[in-house]
């Protein structure tokens, strides 16, 4: 039984060396943000929209001056209209776009397309967003922030 319990000390060993110096894959949580649930509307009892993005969910979301939405994407396609204020997108290239009251934007889909939103100007920014999603799925994934940000 000794070989055993030396094999099993020597793997928990190995499995904690490999999680210390693993990278960090932490999420960047948002700040300075408050989301307005507005409604949430399921259509997949419709046959139509059976096998199709079936969850529609609207929010008024505000951004502080300095807030952040922190680094995430979506699943699911998203579109909004900015109605105060500016929002700077920033996607894994870090390049900013800036949008400002009366512009909308959408979300391209996916991991592969990890952005942050952010408020860089002196006063609160207002966008109402759609979401469109299957039914099961989450509005945004957390996600860690690219290299270059």
């Amino acid at each position: 039984m000794r070989i055993h319990r030396n094999a099993f000390a020597g793997a928990v060993v190995v499995v904690a060396a490999v999680v210390a110096l693993a990278p960090s894959t932490a999420a960047t949580p948002a700040s300075g943000v408050t989301v307005e649930p507005l409604t949430q509307v399921d259509v997949s009892a419709f046959s139509p929209f059976a096998s199709l993005p079936s969850k529609f969910t609207f929010r008024r979301i505000t951004i502080a001056p300095g807030g952040t939405l922190g680094w995430h994407y979506h699943d699911g396609n998203v579109l909004a209209v900015i109605t105060a204020g500016q929002v700077t997108r920033y996607e894994t290239d870090c390049v900013p776009t800036t949008y400002s009251a009366g512009q909308g934007l959408s979300e391209t889909v996916g991991p592969d397309h990890v952005h942050v939103g952010r408020n860089l100007g002196n006063e609160p920014a207002e966008l109402y967003v759609a979401y469109v999603n299957l039914a099961n799925e989450p509005l945004f994934v957390d996600a860690p922030a690219p290299n270059c940000a």
